[in-house]
């Protein structure tokens, strides 16, 4: 047979077929010319599916057997079940690792990153090293270190390689995790500081019952699992995030393991119609599945109020509803951090205390004059001063929050405008001298103005709700301005102080 002439008459009868061949690379991380004999099995491909077409449609029995022969002969070719696709050299080390003991399989994922022909090529190898899981921890970490040891080894010339590895055990789970739905191994451990240590420490959580265990996580079946799983973490100094199989409590520690927020975490991830409770950042967060102004969710709220903080130190925790429309915020056990708890204004340096006299008459409208200091900003909030100066010719008395209402130009009260006491200032009894001047002090957080919204064009001041308001223009520079304290907006007002650090007074 005149395998030239063959091989041109197939080629012609088909023009579009390929001649399939084995993907070669050389050590370079260039592909390979095909080999001389790759050549020839093609050729003889050919002439087998020209032979084919000549003699043998007549009997369907020599059909069938010699499609069976030109499969088998293309998929040798192919190799399509070859776990290797990388250049020879790193396929090389795939086989060595491969035949590792307490390594049970190997897969590999090369990719040229970058081309470049005159500084090289970049590449990235991403290896996945299954561990037998039969042996012990100490034989698995001996494997995987000698596979490690392989992996970062190998170099290609011409080539920048990065390698990757990540050594698991077991088959990989699908999980849904709300967001994602993703595989995961019973066990995952990425290379890090200390491998072998890493790998150690993975093991123990495993044998303790852990269902999927990483670098810094760790997967418990219920509550009782994650309680001992943690008691271990605390025994070894590991210092790992816990999560329960069903979502519904993750604890995420700080510097260390606090059992006693982690016993907090369960117990309200436990509490009817919560649907997670999670805890991390020095916080507890509840997800409810009830209404944010449902009885149950109140119910949530009374009983972190009611609880014992951990260690008796406070800790803060927000209640989201479905759908986090709203979130209400507290302390557990109501146990305020000392730099929330009210106490009196510190006066600035310098300035002296008025005398107290608590028998002392209380300030009427007509015996103060109001007047407001010029709006001021900073970093996204707004300042604002209103000062009650005593123009009677005796000391009056004021204590608490001014009562406060902003209009707009229409004269319309602002709807939903929000109140809140400074919480660091307790109110005091404030004896005001005739002739001074106390003060009480307003923050907001700057409020989007576009669209021409109507904006705060004066304000109605009294010293107590229930007294006669005067109406006040806020000014800059002697000329009329707006204050963006729109419909919605939340006001934190101090008590009457007579003076305050960091805010101007009138001379």
């Amino acid at each position: 047979m005149d395998s030239n002439g063959d091989s041109q008459r197939w080629a012609k009868d088909f023009p579009d077929e390929p001649v399939q061949r084995r993907r070669t690379q050389s050590n370079d991380g260039q592909l390979s010319r095909p080999s001389p004999e790759g050549v020839k099995a093609s050729e003889s491909i050919a002439l087998l599916w020209l032979w084919y077409g000549e003699h043998v449609k007549r009997s369907p029995v020599i059909a069938l057997v010699t499609a069976l022969v030109l499969i088998a002969t293309w998929l040798v070719l192919w190799n399509p079940w070859d776990p290797c696709d990388a250049p020879a050299s790193v396929c090389e080390k795939f086989d060595e690792i491969q035949e590792l003991n307490g390594v049970a399989s190997v897969e590999l994922e090369y990719e040229v990153t970058s081309a470049d022909p005159k500084d090289g090529d970049q590449a990235t190898a991403t290896w996945t090293i299954r561990l037998s899981e039969d042996p012990v921890a100490s034989e698995a970490a001996a494997a995987a270190l000698r596979a490690e040891r392989i992996t970062q080894g190998i170099s290609l010339p011409g080539v920048t390689l990065n390698h990757y590895s990540q050594f698991t055990i077991g088959k990989p789970q699908v999980i849904n995790t709300g967001a994602t739905t993703g595989k995961y191994y019973p066990l995952s451990i990425l290379p890090r500081e200390d491998l072998g240590a890493e790998l150690k420490q993975a093991y123990e959580f495993r044998d303790a019952g852990a269902l999927r265990v990483t670098n810094s996580s760790v997967v418990a079946a219920d509550s009782q699992s994650l309680k001992t799983l943690a008691e271990l973490a605390v025994q070894q100094n590991y210092l790992v995030s816990f999560e329960a199989e069903d979502r519904s409590v993750r604890y995420t520690p700080d510097a260390t393991i606090d059992l006693e927020k982690l016993e907090l975490v369960i117990d309200a991830g436990a509490l009817q119609d919560v649907g997670s409770a999670i805890y991390g950042s020095q916080s507890l967060s509840i997800h409810t599945t009830s209404p944010d102004s449902s009885v149950e969710t109140r119910a949530i709220q009374g009983w972190l109020e009611q609880r014992t903080p951990p260690n008796n130190e406070p800790l803060k925790y927000s209640i989201s509803s479905p759908g986090f429309a709203k979130i209400v915020d507290g302390w557990i056990g109501e146990v305020l951090p000392a730099a929330l708890i009210p106490s009196p204004a510190p006066l600035p340096e310098g300035v002296e205390p008025w005398t107290r006299d608590p028998d002392a008459s209380y300030c009427t409208t007509e015996a103060v004059r109001f007047t407001l200091s010029a709006p001021d900003a900073a970093l996204g909030s707004r300042y604002l001063s209103v000062f009650a100066t005593n123009v009677s010719n005796q000391p009056c008395a004021v204590q608490g929050l001014a009562a406060i209402e902003f209009f707009n130009g229409l004269g319309e009260s602002q709807e939903d405008v929000t109140i809140i006491a400074t919480p660091t200032i307790s109110p005091e009894l404030v004896l005001i001298p005739a002739g001074e001047t106390a003060m009480s002090t307003m923050k907001w957080a700057a409020m989007s103005t576009a669209n021409d919204p109507d904006e705060t064009e004066s304000l109605e001041v009294s010293l107590f709700p229930g007294l006669e308001p005067v109406k006040l223009i806020p000014r800059i520079d002697g000329q009329d301005t707006t204050l963006d304290v729109l419909d919605g907006a939340e006001v934190e007002v101090s008590p009457w102080v007579q003076a305050l650090e960091g805010w101007n007074k009138p001379t």
